[in-house]
């Protein structure tokens, strides 16, 4: 069994400061285990564990960063990367990251095209997800400043 490695990102590299995280995830064992790595490394973690739900979350916040399952109940990912392209009152992240079993390229390109800035494929290292929040954290800090 691999041993953890820690990570070698610090808050110093990032671009926002305790960026707000909404993770959107069915699965009760994979949101623990993101959630831990995630708090541990700064990020405020919120869950949402259907589409609906992460859409009311984000009618009530702003985070800097949406983490979707594409294979999520009530509204799928693409429906809810559609909804808040369209609805006026959910506050857009900063940048959205799709994870999902799904390796297609058409989901993938659709994804792109509905403004993920990473789709990342399951199964994946926790620790490769976080450099690449991470990285996708840079696009934020040209993302306008929203308040909630």
């Amino acid at each position: 069994m691999p041993y953890l490695r820690t990570v070698i990102f610090t808050m110093d590299s990032n671009p926002v400061s305790n960026p707000r995280i909404l993770v959107v995830l069915e699965d009760d064992s994979l949101f623990a285990i993101l959630s831990y790595k995630l708090e541990r490394q700064g990020f405020q973690v919120s869950r949402a564990s259907d589409g609906i739900q992460a859409l009311e979350r984000m009618e009530q916040q702003y985070f800097e960063l949406l983490l979707i399952d594409i294979l999520i109940q009530k509204l799928d990912g693409f429906q809810v990367m559609r909804e808040i392209q369209q609805r006026e009152q959910v506050q857009e992240p900063g940048a959205m990251v799709v994870i999902s079993a799904r390796e297609d390229e058409d989901d993938i390109l659709s994804a792109f095209r509905l403004g993920c800035v990473d789709y990342v494929t399951i199964p994946f290292s926790i620790n490769v997800l976080i450099a690449r929040l991470y990285n996708a954290l840079k696009h934020v800090q040209h993302s306008p400043v929203r308040t909630g």
